[in-house]
């Protein structure tokens, strides 16, 4: 037996599907919905048991809310809800600290309860019904079947084994091309480019050394820029939670301003950190990572 997640959204003109590529695309703002642009959605996220392909029984059906901009992207509110999630937990991790006490802080539990309010809904029966009607094809919606709800970004072609190979031993020579560039001087990377683009004439790999060429170019302006202050610079603050298992740090929020020079981003990430310093936390095992770049 296995389990297999649906994404159906309760729309005006009635029920529709939203397949896992399209949430997954709207999750991290590579995709949207502009018919819905500015407007707040009804979503349930439905798991399934399923057995040779077919379903068996709804495990779990989820009300949430999905926030779209005047772009029809919906990134910012779910950014919004996880910050409030992390929140969330850090409070609870700060209550486990604490010594037992007889007064009793009903602060996370408010701010839980104001966060299900704003980001859950609770489905009906006839929710339900129409949700099962769709899966197992009942008779009473044949007439008005289920559409799927279409983001702007077409579908991909299919990856081959073959290719994806091949994609993985690209990689592998594209990290190393990349890593000899990064530790080159200006002057080094001024005669890359140079005879990059020599090659590319006379070379059949033309395109491969054009693209060599580029990135030269691309590290050379970095380098000049930091050498002279030239440019736009950025503070960035990002707040990583460590896995001490798998001895790797997924990032669980960033925060970003443009600044003026290299100076005003130095201040920049110390205001930051400052301003968000109660979402770290050592219990969680979380670090810091601050960059200020052109």
């Amino acid at each position: 037996m296995a389990l297999s997640v649906r994404f159906y959204l309760f729309a005006e003109d009635g029920l529709k599907r939203i397949s896992q590529r399209v949430m997954m695309a709207l999750v991290h703002a590579q995709d949207a919905m502009p018919q819905y642009a500015g407007t707040k959605q009804k979503v349930a996220d439905v798991i399934l048991e399923v057995e040779d392909g077919k379903p068996l029984r709804i495990q779990q059906a989820e009300g949430t809310f999905l926030r779209f901009d005047e772009r029809g992207q919906v990134r910012e509110g779910l950014v919004a809800s996880g910050f409030a999630a992390l929140n969330r937990g850090l409070a609870l991790q700060e209550a486990l600290r604490k010594p037992p006490s007889k007064v009793v802080n009903l602060a996370p539990k408010l701010n839980r309860e104001k966060w299900e309010r704003e980001n859950r809904w609770t489905l009906s029966k006839e929710d339900l019904d129409l949700i099962a009607d769709d899966i197992w094809g009942r008779k009473r919606v044949a007439a008005s079947k289920v559409e799927r709800a279409k983001g702007t970004v077409p579908k991909s072609p299919q990856i081959t084994f073959d290719a994806r190979e091949a994609l993985r031993e690209i990689q592998t020579g594209i990290s190393s091309i990349d890593n000899k560039l990064t530790w080159l001087s200006e002057p080094s990377l001024k005669g890359v480019a140079h005879e990059s683009r020599q090659n590319a004439k006379s070379d059949v790999d033309g395109p491969f050394w054009l693209a060599v060429a580029q990135a030269a170019d691309r590290y050379h302006e970095l380098l000049v820029r930091r050498r002279t202050g030239r440019g736009a610079w950025y503070a960035v603050v990002s707040i990583l939670h460590w896995d001490a298992v798998r001895r790797t740090a997924d990032t669980s929020a960033s925060f970003h301003e443009r600044c003026a020079s290299k100076k005003e981003a130095e201040d920049a990430v110390r205001r930051l950190l400052a301003e968000h310093g109660k979402l770290f936390s050592a219990i969680a095992r979380s670090a810091t990572r601050r960059r200020y770049r052109c």
